[in-house]
């Protein structure tokens, strides 16, 4: 198995604590792109993160805002998450 690069790695975890927020319970279930900057620390890592979540089908996006996908909450769901 190939080891992972730091910069993959860094990119997997933006999208991780995006998807966390966007599935946190009792939180909100749309943030703005703005939002999720603030929280990640830097614009360009956050639009990327997003931008890299809904090719892959896991956020839609409507404007400025993102929300999470059904298959992404079903899946955290499943997982026992959140």
């Amino acid at each position: 198995m190939q080891d992972r690069s730091p910069v993959a790695e860094g990119e997997e975890h933006r999208e991780t604590v995006i998807l966390t927020l966007l599935l946190e319970p009792g939180g909100p279930w749309l943030w703005s792109v703005q939002e999720l900057a603030r929280e990640l620390g830097d614009a360009t890592d956050a639009a990327d993160a997003v931008a890299r979540l809904h090719a892959a089908g896991l956020v839609h996006r409507c404007h400025e805002f993102v929300f999470a996908t059904r298959p992404a909450a079903h899946f955290a769901r499943l997982i026992g998450g959140l």
